[in-house]
């Protein structure tokens, strides 16, 4: 990598630190962007998916970090872990570790087991549419009947089509996107448990090659829950079948007193033989399961207890078990489907599933998975499709995964989920995974020169933490790093979700984007295209929309883009990938930065290519600016001096991190100006396009907790928008991108990632 970097970047990590420390005060009384104030709501009890992961900051490996921060000792960070117990537990830290980690026990185990370190999860911290279609629809219904695809008609047209030719959008949005919680035709049959008997898994692999080393003491059982529809005469199975949909658990305790939120928890492979409840980990996600089954899906979630039982003395957390067990069931499902005499028609208890024959759609299965179950939906990818680890028996052949959601992911190892459409989910109050791994995931997989053919997307939910999205993880997460004006329910200026609330906007985001990937339910095109906004149904109760909660940043597949620049290396200062001019003006201060997650390296300084928000989440690349007020800065990206011909795309984006510094205190705007070869020029207001150039509500000094967090989300500028549609301006011929720093007195912002975008569903 070249190190052209501008003299002018060189503001000292101390200055940077010190800034941020000294706004931690402001934070703290509740400052937050007037561009998007993030309403405060009612709040709820608490849960933690607890781990107890040993290794570095993000990487979470045993003796270091893989792709994670330095140091990376067996309670979490370099400094090493400070406080005291928040659950009981003998060796459990909370609140100290330099940095601000967690390496807190608080389900009650000893010594890092399931019902011990919430930190751990952290990985590091313990342990439309082209043509109209999407929002204008030039006919096509971008709400339209799904017909035999998943099973009946959804209802027609629920996604606001017109039938007509766009006329240029007035506004940000089209219109309101379908619900995702209305019951479908089917009449539904489960929840019903299910087992069979038991595998051996994966405790140690071989870090270079993946390969299996160690196996797991105990076999790991094979069971779950599983709602599918119910086939008659009168609604009787599509022709292909209806579509599989896969969810997997997070880590958390395994075993409980009483079961509910009463009891004491603790980990074992056999609660039953110690006297106490399994936790159904597995059947927290039935709210989803059931409405998904009554629009016709196979939906099965499958425990992982047995994993999480074992896990702390695995070499990669378990992770590799995970995707050998969710290949399983899915090996399990396709018998059943193929085979009229499959030995799994009937389960080890006497379950039948013999009515799963031949109404399985194989070709359209998606996946969810939660915490470390995003980390192993993540990994099933990769599995899937290295032949390595799929043989060529006709039980284990490589699935049509064609959908997956990571939840809250950990990401131990640098997951690449490639050629899948994958999306995952951020919540800014995760006391858990805290540094919001999947992000880290979305960064390293949207160049990657294997990844072609799918989107990807990255969602970032304001006030959510990490367990409510599950209804048998108890406890409130986000009190666990201690107590922040933003992330702790009892603030006065909280801006918490309940757990009914997120439970909303989580049931309508995993059941829209897998009922349109894997399903082809159009209906829900317009919301993952970026022109319709989430309906009220996933939005608090009481608040007709949500805009500012849920902030959608996406990757197309390549075709789909024309790429303006990377910020992969320090020369985007200077170039950009034409080959022309990127001209940064009226800064005080430039820069190149490569962030690592907001790691303790980070936060700390240490980091060679330290961000201004040493809080920030990512592991992209990114240039930065800092203005303050001596005049307007800008940025000027030169294009082909014969023109651009930008009329395939939808948007023109770029991701933008407003920083954890006090000059941010009235959250970021800007211009952006499009000019062609014949000097017409055309403005678009940013703030008119997102919400998401808020400042990062909480303490400043907590952001390796629950704390203030700089995520580079993306700012979405239609390119069907009136002000360009009634302009002289030719989409065929553009020479020029400005994007002028001109709506704030003073600012620092962080960039990557400027494209046009195709949206080609």
């Amino acid at each position: 990598m070249t190190n052209k970097r501008s003299s002018s970047r060189s503001i000292s990590a101390s200055k940077i630190v010190l800034a941020t420390l000294f706004f931690g005060l402001l934070s703290a009384c509740g400052g937050a962007s007037s561009t998007s104030t993030v309403a405060a709501q009612d709040d709820s009890t608490i849960n933690d998916d607890t781990g107890g992961d040993t290794g570095g900051d993000t990487g979470g490996d045993t003796g270091g970090d893989t792709g994670g921060d330095t140091g990376g000792d067996t309670g979490g960070d370099t400094g090493g872990d400070t406080g005291g117990d928040t659950g009981g537990d003998t060796g459990g830290d909370t609140g100290g570790d330099t940095g601000g980690d967690t390496g807190g026990d608080t389900g009650g185990d000893t010594g890092g087991g399931t019902g011990g370190d919430t930190g751990g999860d952290t990985g590091g911290d313990t342990g439309g549419d082209t043509g109209g279609d999407t929002g204008g629809d030039t006919g096509g219904d971008t709400g339209g009947d799904t017909g035999g695809d998943t099973g009946g008609d959804t209802g027609g047209d629920t996604g606001g089509d017109t039938g007509e030719e766009p006329k240029g959008a007035p506004e940000r949005f089209d219109a309101t996107a379908a619900d995702a919680d209305t019951e479908g035709p089917y009449t539904v049959s489960g929840p019903i448990d299910f087992k069979y008997t038991p595998v051996a898994a994966t405790q140690n692999i071989n870090d270079a090659t993946g390969e299996t080393t160690s196996l797991f003491t105990d076999d790991i059982d094979v069971l779950g829950v599983i709602h599918y529809p119910l086939v008659t005469v009168d609604m009787p199975a599509p022709v292909a079948g209806f579509p599989i949909v896969l969810f997997q658990h997070g880590r958390h305790s395994t075993c409980s007193t009483t079961g509910d939120a009463d009891g004491s928890e603790s980990s074992g492979t056999d609660c039953e033989a110690d006297g106490l409840v399994p936790i159904r980990s597995d059947k927290g996600y039935d709210y989803i399961a059931d409405t998904m089954a009554s629009n016709g899906y196979v939906v099965i979630s499958i425990d992982v207890n047995d994993i999480n039982a074992q896990d702390s003395g695995s070499n990669d957390q378990g992770i590799t078990a995970r995707a050998e067990l969710i290949l399983h069931h899915l090996d399990i499902l396709r018998d059943i489907n193929d085979n009229a005499a499959s030995v799994y028609a009937t389960d080890s208890s006497g379950t039948d599933l013999s009515a799963l024959h031949g109404n399985l759609d194989l070709s359209k299965i998606g996946l969810m998975g939660h915490s470390r179950g995003g980390n192993g939906v993540a990994k099933a990818i990769t599995y899937n499709q290295d032949p390595q680890f799929r043989s060529t028996t006709d039980f284990d052949l490589p699935h049509e995964i064609k959908a997956v959601f990571s939840l809250a992911p950990t990401d131990f190892d640098s997951e690449l989920p490639l050629n899948t459409a994958w999306v995952t989910l951020s919540p800014y109050c995760d006391g858990d995974v805290s540094t919001l791994h999947g992000v880290y995931m979305y960064d390293n997989v949207r160049y990657n020169e294997n990844d072609m053919s799918q989107p990807q997307f990255m969602v970032t939910s304001m006030g959510a933490n990490h367990n409510y999205y599950n209804d048998f993880w108890f406890s409130d997460d986000a009190t666990l790093n201690g107590f922040d004006p933003y992330c702790t329910e009892a603030s006065p200026v909280s801006g918490r979700y309940s757990r009914a609330d997120q439970k909303r906007h989580g049931e309508f985001l995993i059941a829209s984007f897998l009922r349109l990937f894997v399903g082809g339910e159009s209906q829900f095109a317009g919301y993952w295209g970026g022109v319709e906004r989430a309906p009220t149904s996933a939005c608090p109760e009481g608040l007709d929309t949500c805009d500012e909660r849920l902030h959608m940043s996406f990757h197309q597949s390549k075709e789909n883009l024309i790429v303006v620049d990377t910020t992969l290396t320090d020369e985007s200062l200077t170039t950009n990938e034409f080959g022309l001019a990127n001209s940064l003006d009226g800064f005080a201060f430039t820069g190149w930065c490569e962030p690592n997650g907001g790691s303790l390296e980070d936060i700390l300084g240490l980091n060679e290519d330290l961000c201004p928000s040493p809080a920030t989440i990512s592991k992209a690349p990114q240039i930065y600016g800092i203005y303050l007020g001596q005049g307007v800065a800008s940025i000027d990206y030169a294009l082909p001096a014969e023109g651009l011909d930008a009329t395939g795309a939808d948007f023109l984006t770029l991701r933008m991190g407003v920083s954890v510094t006090p000059e941010n205190a009235l959250g970021q705007d800007f211009t952006l100006t499009l000019t062609d070869i014949n000097d017409v020029s055309v403005s678009l207001l940013a703030s008119d396009f997102t919400d998401a150039l808020y400042f990062p509500p909480g303490l400043t000094v907590a952001a390796r907790d629950t704390g203030a967090k700089t995520v580079i989300n993306m700012v979405p500028f239609r390119l069907d928008a009136l002000a360009l549609f009634e302009s002289d301006l030719d989409m065929t011929k553009l020479t020029n991108i400005n994007v002028s720093f001109d709506q704030r007195p003073a600012g620092t912002v962080q960039i990557t990632d400027v494209l046009f975008q195709k949206v080609p569903y």
